[in-house]
């Protein structure tokens, strides 16, 4: 910072100086810090007396509360912000939470507004500086406010870590937002017909992968990462689900509800069994390309990759006049059928590997009673034929 004369004003520790023709006016403090060490406190930022004067109020307010940590943070920028937030949060994250986090911040917040000083960040800034050209950029109302709660956690550690007295903006205005798709549940008649395209003109991975994310409500990460020595128990009729995979690889569940064990029913065991019979022939020869053993491979062999059912789906949409949908329409429509029949919230919360909170919130669609026929409810939602290879050729 460039060394300006100061010259005394009438107020104690306030001082004025100009930079050109234009004057200013600083306070200098001093003060004596948590470990007896007399220590200054200077700001040389303000336009007018009254400026300075009520910030040298509020910093002797902060040091005689012993608010100190207040005081040493001043000059943080909101970079320097969300590094002490990751580096606080690296050993409880798991290595994907870590990543969107930072991908977010990165690409997103920081280049808007990384180089702000957190004391100074109020709602005009974060909707003129990040939201608004975001905006502009056509990003989704749902991803604009996962960029939101990004920077709303950053700044609510600053608040409960005593690195900032309080947070100064409130959540943007995203009214011209383009609105997000809407994962909604998909009709009986949909789901019927998307299952009957995969069955007769395309292959057994796509067939098997649609069917049991609709009979489960599996989430599509948690099917990618089904191994069959250790996930799949055919003697006692039951599924694993202990694990997720993305493009980085299998990992752990996010949360511990997500650990469970999903009964197989009869057209579950069965679309299995038969698509063993496929995948046993395509590992003779393929084996050596899926070493671990994934329930799930693509016609050479190798395990899903993370885009691999979104292309699939996006390509039979396309061609096949079906309306967009998702693998996660498919666990809502699960979920929405099991609600419609009476089946306790607790209960299905357990089936998808949720809190009942989260189902309430976000699963809780309605479906008309009477389109659901049936006392073993999945099995008797839909008739599900056996895959046949021959007409698929």
């Amino acid at each position: 910072m460039a060394r300006y004369k100061m010259n005394k004003t009438k107020l104690d520790s306030i001082y004025w100086f100009k930079v050109g023709k234009v004057k200013k006016y600083a306070y200098r403090y001093k003060y004596y810090d948590e470990s007896g060490k007399r220590v200054e406190k200077t700001n040389q930022t303000f336009y007018t007396i009254e400026e300075a004067e009520r910030a040298l109020i509020e910093l002797k307010a902060h040091i005689l509360d012993g608010n100190q940590g207040f005081v040493k943070n001043e000059n943080l920028t909101v970079a320097q912000l969300n590094e002490k937030y990751v580096q606080a949060n690296q050993t409880n994250w798991k290595p994907t939470s870590e990543r969107n986090h930072n991908y977010v911040m990165n690409n997103y917040v920081l280049n808007a507004i990384g180089k702000h000083k957190i004391k100074k960040v109020n709602n005009l800034i974060i909707q003129k500086e990040l939201f608004d050209p975001l905006i502009k950029a056509e990003f989704k109302e749902g991803s604009l406010s996962s960029i939101y709660r990004r920077l709303n956690a950053i700044f609510s550690f600053a608040v409960k870590n005593e690195i900032l007295d309080r947070k100064r903006f409130t959540a943007p205005n995203l009214n011209k937002a383009i609105e997000s798709i809407r994962r909604d549940a998909i009709s009986i008649e949909i789901v019927e017909k998307i299952l009957e395209v995969a069955r007769t003109k395309y292959k057994i991975t796509h067939y098997t992968c649609l069917s049991l994310l609709f009979l489960t409500g599996m989430r599509a990460g948690e099917l990618r990462a089904l191994e069959w020595e250790s996930d799949i128990d055919f003697e006692n009729n039951v599924i694993y689900i202990n694990k997720t995979k993305d493009r980085y690889g299998s990992r752990s569940p996010k949360t511990k509800n997500s650990y469970r064990k999903f009964p197989m029913n009869e057209n579950i065991k069965k679309i299995l069994l038969d698509y063993k019979v496929w995948y046993d022939q395509k590992m003779n020869t393929c084996g050596h390309r899926n070493p671990k053993g994934h329930v799930f491979v693509t016609y050479a062999g190798e395990p899903l990759g993370e885009r691999y059912l979104k292309r699939i789906i996006d390509l039979m949409c396309e061609r096949e006049d079906i309306p967009h949908f998702t693998p996660h329409y498919l666990r809502h429509t699960f979920v929405s059928i099991q609600l419609s029949q009476n089946v306790p919230v607790t209960t299905v919360a357990a089936l998808v590997g949720d809190t009942p909170e989260t189902i309430y919130k976000v699963y809780a669609h309605s479906f008309e009673k009477d389109e659901i026929h049936a006392s073993n409810i999945m099995d008797g939602i839909i008739t599900l034929n056996k895959f046949d290879e021959i007409e698929n050729e």
